[in-house]
C-alpha cells in the first residue's frame, strides 16, 4: 500500500436533497478495504449511504449529513491503514438548477452471483427534482419499461429474468442517459474432462473439453505447463455436432507426448473463476528416421519445389505437411509419393508456409512404421505472370521500349506492399533489381540489350523472405508483341464455363463493345495452375468455344480476349475463371465397407488394384477434401483410430498408380441420443432407478453419457443436476417423493434438444398394511379351509359308523326275525299272528314293528324299504295310531315301553304323542309274564289306520 492517498475528501457545498459524492483513492495490492468517518465517528446506518470503490454517495443529503469527512484503506494482507485527510460537507438551501446526472465511479458491468442483492445507481442533480424511467433489455429480447422511478434500482435475489441492459434516462432529456449491463456469475466447472490417450505415430488424437459457467467462459490450452500454440497439426475444431470445440493434433510426432491442460477462465467486473482438467498423451510404436536436409525453391507464385535426403534404404512413401505461416492455419497432408523431391501447389500465391516430411518404412512384421516431422522450412510461391509488349513513339519515330505489365494479377490477388521488377541481359547471371511500390502494376523499360530477359517478384510484407530463385523462369522481350492494344479496347464480360469432363469443358462470354465492330474474333486462353503458368490459347469467331486435351482432375484458369482476324489484340483480358476437371478412374477403387474395432476405431476395406492408397476421413462433410485427416497404405484396408463414437464420419480412398478414387463412405455414429421412449425407470427405496439400452454399432463398446435431472421443470436445463455414466443405468436419489422427476439423458457436450422423461411421484407406500391385510385373509382363509376340512371329515366318518351299524342291526333283526318264526312254526303261534300277513316282522322297544327289506303289508303287497333306525327323528308327526287293548296282562314288563302300567294314573288326554315315532305296521301289546316269558295265548293283533 502507498504511504500516500492519490486522492482525497475536498470540501464542497450541496444544495438540500441534491446527491452528493466524496472522493478518496490510494495505490495497494490488493485493493484496498474503504471505510469512512463523520466528525471523527463511524458513519450512521442510513440506505441514503453508498460506499462505492473510491467514492462516498450520499442521496438526498439533509442537514443531518453535514460535518468533516475521512476515509480509512485497510490491506488486509498486509494488516496496514492509512487515514485520509479531512473534507467537510455544507449543506445550503435549494435553489433552481438544471438537471444532469452525478458522476459517479462505479462500474457499468455488474457480475454477481445467483441470488445476491445488486444496487444500480443513477443519481441526478437538478431542483425540480427530475423524474427517471428505467428500462431493462434481456437477452434476446425487446426492452421493456419498470415501473421504479428511484435514483438506486435494487435488483433483490438475483435470478435469471433479471439479467440484460438497463438504462436510466431523465424524463424529457433523452441525452441523459446511463446504462448497466447485470449479468449472472456462475463458477466455471469442466463438464466433460479431456482423457489420457496411448496412440501411434501418424494418427490423430483429439481431446474434448467442455466447460460451463457464466459469462461465457474462456477456455486455454498448455503444454507441460507452457501456453500451446494453434496453428498447423494442432489447432481448434468443432465436432460434428458444432456443440463443442475440440483440440486436434494431426500426425502425431514425438515430440508431442506430454500432458496437455485445458483451463477455463469467466467473470468480470472484478470477479473470475478458473477450473482446469489435464490428460496425459503418449506416443508409441516403432521408431524410424525422419528425412533430413529439406529445402525449398519457389516454382511460380503458386508453387514450390521440395527436396530431401532418403530417410532409409527402402522406404514406401513420403507425405508432405503444408501450414501456414501467418495466421491461423490448419495443416494439409498431400499425397503420398516414393520420390525425395516434390512439387507443391500452395492455396495462396506470395504467402509463406512451413513445410515438414514425413516417411514410412517397412518394418519386419509387414506393417509400415511412421517416422517422426523432419525439421521444417519455411517457403512461398514467388513470381508474377507479366504480359510484355514494345511500344513506338510516333511523334519522334523511335522505339518507345519494353512495357512490362501484371495488372491483371494485381487485380486478382490484392494485398501485396512491395514489386521486385528483375531484368538481364542474355547469357548474363547478374541481374538488375527496380523495387516498386504495391500499387504499380506495370512499369516501361528502354528497348536494348540489357533488357532482353524480365520478372517480376512481389512480397506481402517489406521483409522479403531470403530464397533461392534458381527455379523461377524468366521471360524474354523478343517475342513481346509489337501491336500493343488499347486499355479501353472492346473487354470480353461474362465468361462461364460449363459441360466439365475430365478432358475438356465448354467456354461461353459475352461481349457489348464488340457488336458492330468489324473483323473482330476472340482468342481463349487457359493454363494450368499446377504447371509451369504457360497459357494455351485458341481462337474462335463466336461467342464460345469448346477446350479439349486437358488433364484430369486438375484446375485451370481460363480467359478470354478480343483480337482481330489476324490475332492483334483489341482490349484487355477478361477476368479469369477458375475451373477444376473431373478426376477419371472412380472405378478402380470400390466396394468400401467398414466394422467396429471398439468405440474409437474401425477398420476399413475396399477393392482395388492401385499400388498404394491414400485414405482420408473427416466428420465435416463441408470441409475441403484436402483438409481431412490422411492415412497411406499398400493393403486394401486401413484402420482408422481416435475417432469420436458419437459423430458421423466420411471416408474416401484414394488409389495411387494408377489413379482413381472411391465414393464417399458414410460410417454412422456408434451411439445416438436417446429419445424419452427408450428410457425406462423403476421406484427404489431410496428413488429412482432409470436405465436404458445401447447398440454399441456391434463392437460392444460403450460411451460416457450424461444424466441430467430435477424436479422443477422451469428451471434452466444447464442448471439440472448432471452425473457422467458409463453404464446403461443411474440411481438418482435424495429426491421428493411427491414431486415429479424430469430426466434427459444426453451425449457429453453442452446441452442438445433432447427428449425429457416425465417419472410421476412415487404412490404413496402401503406395503405394510398390504402385507397385513393379506397375512390376515390368508390366515383366515386357511382357518376356514381347515374347519371345513374338519367338517366334512366329521361327518364322513359318522356317515361310516351309522352305515356300519345299520347294517349290523340289519343283521341281527333278520337273525331274531327268523328266530321268531322258527317259534311260531313250532306250535307257539305267535310269529303268525305278529307277521299280520309278513313273516320278517320285528316288534320294536314301544311295542311297533319295524319293517325290513321286501316286508310286506297287510293285503300282501311287498312294501318299499324303510330303514328307519331306532331313533330317527327325521319324521316329525305325531303317531296317531289308536291301540286297542285286547286284555290286560298279569304284569308289566319293564322291556315294553309302549304303555304305561295299568296301576298307575293315565293322563285324561288323548293328544297324540309327539315323542313316540309311527310306524307303518301293526301295533301290538305284548302281556308278559313275571319270568319274562311271552304269553301269546290271548294276543290279539291290532291294525294301524293305513290297515
Amino acid at each position: 500500500m502507498d504511504k500516500q492517498f492519490s486522492r482525497h475528501p475536498e470540501n464542497m457545498t450541496v444544495p438540500l436533497g441534491q446527491p452528493a459524492a466524496l472522493s478518496c483513492g490510494i495505490n495497494s495490492g490488493p485493493p484496498p478495504l474503504i471505510s469512512w468517518l463523520r466528525d471523527g465517528e463511524d458513519l450512521p446506518r442510513d440506505p441514503r449511504y453508498h460506499i462505492l470503490k473510491t467514492q462516498l454517495l450520499i442521496m438526498d443529503v439533509t442537514p443531518e449529513d453535514a460535518g468533516t469527512y475521512k476515509c480509512i484503506a485497510t490491506n488486509q494482507l498486509a494488516n496496514r491503514s492509512r487515514v485520509s485527510y479531512s473534507g467537510s460537507l455544507q449543506v445550503l438551501a435549494s435553489d433552481d438548477r438544471e438537471p444532469g446526472l452525478l458522476e459517479v465511479h462505479h462500474a457499468a458491468q455488474f457480475v454477481a452471483p445467483r441470488g445476491t442483492d445488486v444496487e444500480l445507481l443513477c443519481p441526478v442533480l437538478g431542483w425540480p427534482r427530475p423524474k427517471l424511467t428505467w428500462r431493462q433489455t434481456p437477452p434476446g429480447e425487446r426492452p421493456r419499461e419498470l415501473e421504479s422511478t428511484t435514483e438506486v434500482l435494487v435488483l433483490r435475489n438475483l435470478q435469471a429474468d433479471q439479467e440484460g441492459f438497463y438504462t436510466c434516462e431523465v424524463d424529457g432529456l433523452p441525452q441523459l442517459i446511463k446504462s448497466f449491463n447485470v449479468s449472472i456469475f456462475e463458477p466455471v466447472t469442466v463438464s466433460l474432462v479431456p482423457a489420457s490417450k496411448e496412440v501411434l505415430r501418424a494418427s490423430t488424437v483429439r481431446f474434448n473439453c467442455s466447460v460451463t459457467g457464466k459469462p461465457e467462459p474462456r477456455i486455454s490450452w498448455y503444454k507441460d505447463g507452457q501456453p500451446l500454440t494453434l496453428a498447423g497439426r494442432i489447432n481448434l475444431r468443432s465436432s460434428a455436432d458444432v456443440n463443442r470445440m475440440q483440440l486436434v493434433i494431426s500426425g502425431v510426432t514425438s515430440d508431442d507426448a506430454g500432458v496437455y491442460q485445458c483451463v477455463a477462465q469467466c467473470g468480470g467486473a472484478g470477479r473470475w473463476a478458473w477450473s482446469s482438467a489435464w490428460a496425459a498423451l503418449n506416443v508409441t510404436g516403432a521408431w524410424a528416421a525422419a528425412p533430413g536436409a529439406l529445402r525449398c525453391l519457389p516454382a511460380g507464385p503458386r508453387r514450390v519445389a521440395l527436396r530431401w535426403l532418403p530417410a532409409a534404404e527402402k522406404v514406401v512413401a513420403y507425405t508432405v505437411d503444408t501450414t501456414p505461416r501467418d495466421g491461423p492455419g490448419i495443416s494439409i497432408t498431400g499425397q503420398p509419393q516414393t520420390g525425395t523431391e516434390q512439387v507443391i501447389t500452395l492455396k495462396e500465391p506470395l504467402t509463406p508456409y512451413f513445410f515438414q516430411v514425413r516417411a514410412y518404412i517397412p518394418s519386419s512384421n509387414k506393417k509400415n512404421v511412421a517416422s517422426d516431422m523432419s525439421e521444417s522450412v519455411v517457403c512461398q510461391g514467388q513470381g508474377v505472370p507479366v504480359r510484355v509488349s514494345r511500344s513506338e513513339d510516333v511523334s519522334e519515330g523511335v522505339s518507345g521500349g519494353v512495357s512490362v505489365s501484371w495488372r491483371q494479377f494485381a487485380r486478382e490477388q490484392p494485398g501485396v506492399v512491395q514489386w521486385v521488377l528483375q531484368h538481364k541481359p542474355d547469357n548474363a547471371t547478374l541481374e538488375h533489381n527496380i523495387t516498386l511500390p504495391g500499387h504499380v502494376t506495370n512499369y516501361t523499360l528502354p528497348a536494348d540489350a540489357s533488357t532482353a530477359w524480365v520478372r517480376v517478384l512481389g512480397s506481402r510484407n517489406l521483409t522479403w523472405l531470403p530464397q533461392d530463385l534458381s527455379l523461377l523462369p524468366w521471360t524474354s522481350t523478343a517475342s513481346a508483341d509489337l501491336s500493343p492494344y488499347s486499355e479501353a479496347g472492346p473487354v470480353p464480360e461474362r465468361v462461364r464455363v460449363s459441360g466439365v469432363g475430365g478432358r475438356g469443358f465448354a467456354v461461353q462470354w459475352q461481349c457489348a463493345r464488340c457488336e458492330g465492330v468489324p473483323d473482330i474474333a476472340f482468342r481463349v486462353c487457359f493454363r494450368n495452375t499446377d504447371g509451369d503458368g504457360e497459357d494455351d490459347c485458341q481462337e474462335s469467331y463466336k461467342s464460345s468455344a469448346t477446350v479439349e486435351g486437358l488433364e484430369p482432375g486438375s484446375e485451370y484458369e481460363v480467359r478470354v480476349q478480343a483480337v482481330s482476324v489476324g490475332g492483334r489484340p483489341r482490349g484487355a483480358f477478361s477476368d479469369p475463371v477458375r475451373v477444376t476437371t473431373q478426376p477419371e478412374g472412380p472405378g478402380l477403387v470400390g466396394e468400401l465397407s467398414y466394422a467396429f474395432v471398439n468405440a474409437t476405431s474401425v477398420r476399413v476395406r475396399w477393392r482395388g488394384a492401385a499400388a498404394r492408397y491414400t485414405v482420408r476421413y473427416c466428420s465435416r462433410l463441408r470441409l475441403p477434401v484436402e483438409q481431412w485427416d490422411a492415412l497411406t497404405t499398400l493393403n486394401n484396408t486401413a484402420l482408422i483410430t481416435g475417432l469420436e463414437p458419437t459423430e458421423q464420419m466420411y471416408v474416401m480412398v484414394t488409389g495411387h498408380e494408377p489413379q482413381g478414387h472411391s465414393r464417399i463412405l458414410t460410417i454412422p455414429a456408434q451411439f445416438k441420443d436417446l429419445e424419452a421412449k427408450e428410457l425406462k425407470y423403476v421406484y427404489t427405496r431410496s428413488g429412482v432407478r432409470v436405465w436404458w439400452e445401447e447398440g454399441g454399432g456391434g463392437s460392444g463398446a460403450r460411451v460416457v453419457r450424461v444424466v441430467r435431472y430435477a424436479q422443477n421443470i422451469t428451471r434452466p436445463v444447464e442448471h439440472w443436476h448432471a452425473r457422467n455414466v458409463s453404464d446403461m443405468h443411474v440411481e438418482l436419489e435424495d429426491l421428493d417423493p411427491s414431486l415429479p422427476v424430469y430426466v434427459m439423458v444426453t451425449l457429453p457436450g453442452p446441452d442438445k434438444p433432447n427428449q425429457v422423461l416425465t417419472i410421476p411421484p412415487r404412490p404413496h407406500d402401503n406395503y405394510n398394511l398390504y402385507l397385513s391385510v393379506g397375512v390376515g385373509v390368508g390366515v383366515c382363509v386357511l382357518c376356514a379351509a381347515f374347519v371345513a376340512a374338519a367338517c366334512i371329515w366329521k361327518k364322513y366318518k359318522n356317515r361310516s359308523r351309522l352305515r356300519s351299524r345299520r347294517n349290523q342291526h340289519a343283521l341281527e333283526e333278520m337273525d331274531e326275525g327268523s328266530s321268531e318264526m322258527k317259534m311260531g312254526a313250532s306250535g307257539s303261534g305267535v310269529g303268525g299272528r305278529l307277521a299280520n300277513g309278513g313273516a320278517c316282522g320285528e316288534p320294536l322297544l314301544n311295542g311297533h314293528l319295524r319293517p325290513h327289506q321286501h316286508s310286506k303289508t297287510p293285503n300282501g303287497k311287498v312294501k318299499k324299504a324303510h330303514l328307519y333306525e331306532v331313533f330317527d327323528v327325521s319324521r316329525e308327526e305325531g303317531d296317531v295310531t289308536v291301540e286297542t287293548v285286547l286284555e290286560d296282562g298279569p304284569a308289566y314288563s319293564l322291556l315294553d315301553t309302549s304303555r304305561r302300567p295299568e296301576h298307575e294314573t293315565r293322563p285324561p288326554t288323548l293328544e297324540p304323542r309327539p315323542h313316540k315315532l309311527p310306524d307303518d305296521n301293526m301295533n301290538s301289546e305284548l302281556n308278559r309274564t313275571a319270568d319274562s316269558h311271552l304269553d301269546t295265548a290271548g294276543l290279539q293283533p291290532t291294525l294301524q289306520p293305513n290297515g
